[in-house]
């Protein structure tokens, strides 16, 4: 009996699929086969990632073209000073990079990698939190503390670091 992935992990590999390959184009059932779902999971997750602003979406007949959503970037944040002091020293001390704004762009991959892990979240305002990464989607982190869940907005953050 074949075994189908969560709509969780189908997501992450259809934007994984995006990200190598630019779009998809074919139909309902070949996509099902290579996300490893359900043919009727599919409709649902296209419009979930769409509403999320994800990805782009058309039907024209029997076949789908999907393609990852654009968007422009606000001001690029800059970490302080005080921020870059701390960051260098973190990675002098075997934390690892995920994103920060002198790298640019949305760092999926090394989110992906991070989940379940300590992570710190360096503020544009100066602040910081730590946390263990619960997941995250193109706006938010999902973050858990001795606080609890908190999520936490991807454009108020300068850098996210983690230790490998």
């Amino acid at each position: 009996m074949k075994r189908y992935k969560t709509l969780e992990d189908a997501q992450i590999e259809l934007i994984e699929l995006l990200e190598e390959e630019g779009e998809f184009r074919g139909s309902i059932e070949e996509l099902a086969e290579r996300l490893s779902v359900k043919p009727e999971n599919i409709k649902p997750l296209l419009q979930l990632m769409k509403s999320a602003g994800d990805i782009v979406y058309e039907e024209i007949e029997d076949e789908l073209i999907i393609r990852p959503a654009t968007f422009i970037p606000l001001l690029p944040p800059t970490p302080t000073e005080e921020q870059k002091e701390e960051i260098e020293k973190k990675l002098s001390e075997g934390y690892r990079l995920i994103a920060s704004s002198y790298m640019g762009g949305v760092q999926s991959r090394e989110l992906r990698q991070a989940m379940g892990k300590r992570i710190i979240v360096f503020f544009r305002n100066g602040s910081r939190l730590e946390g263990r990464l619960k997941g995250f989607d193109r706006f938010t982190l999902k973050m858990r503390n001795y606080r609890g869940n908190i999520l936490v907005y991807k454009h108020a953050i300068s850098t996210i670091v983690y230790k490998t």
